[in-house]
């Protein structure tokens, strides 16, 4: 699904077209070279969707390779026209399926998995502060359904408008592909 453009508002719809029922609508899933075509338009966002990139390759260290991640802030808004400047993050809430190492292996994921988790994945600060990023993860588990439903009702619903003015609004979500990562990079330039 093609990212749309900005409305007149300057936020991403909340659904493409006239139509407010139709399927057609956030988030919007795509990869990261077409959120990088389509939101990499300044040198700062494009620092930003490195800084992304640099997170996404950072849960790799640690086998996270299955996952999506609902990308959302004023990153996703034209913001420079909006509010005349530059986003100063990129607000991210990861769900993640669990490295196979750790699946069934509690002394391992009592070992390493659980530090790398909160000091690596959900540690806002410091990822606010290496990355330029606002980020929140979940660990998905198909065994418990209500949990997980509850997590992405939370964050859809949160997503989904602005938090200066309640401006109902789309978001995206892109699939963690560490190969599709470093086309997008490419693309952009960088390390």
């Amino acid at each position: 699904m093609a990212l749309p453009p900005f409305d007149l508002r300057g936020l991403l719809p909340p659904f493409k077209g006239g139509d407010p029922v139709t399927a057609d609508r956030s988030p919007y899933f795509c990869d990261m070279s077409e959120l990088c075509a389509t939101l990499g338009t300044s040198d700062h966002r494009k620092q930003l969707l490195r800084n992304l990139i640099a997170y996404r390759a950072l849960l790799a260290t640690d086998d996270y390779a299955d996952g999506l991640q609902f990308v959302d802030g004023s990153f996703v808004e034209n913001i420079e026209q909006i509010e005349s400047r530059n986003p100063t993050d990129i607000d991210v809430f990861s769900i993640l399926s669990p490295p196979a190492k750790y699946v069934g292996n509690l002394a391992a994921w009592n070992a390493a998995g659980v530090t790398f988790w909160q000091t690596e994945i959900i540690d806002q600060a410091k990822n606010k502060a290496r990355f330029s990023l606002d980020c929140y993860a979940m660990m998905f588990d198909a065994s418990r359904p209500a949990a997980l439903l509850k997590q992405l009702l939370y964050w859809y619903s949160l997503f989904s408008h602005r938090r200066a003015n309640h401006d109902w609004k789309g978001f995206v979500a892109v699939p963690l592909d560490a190969a599709g990562d470093q086309a997008a990079l490419a693309t952009i330039g960088g390390p």
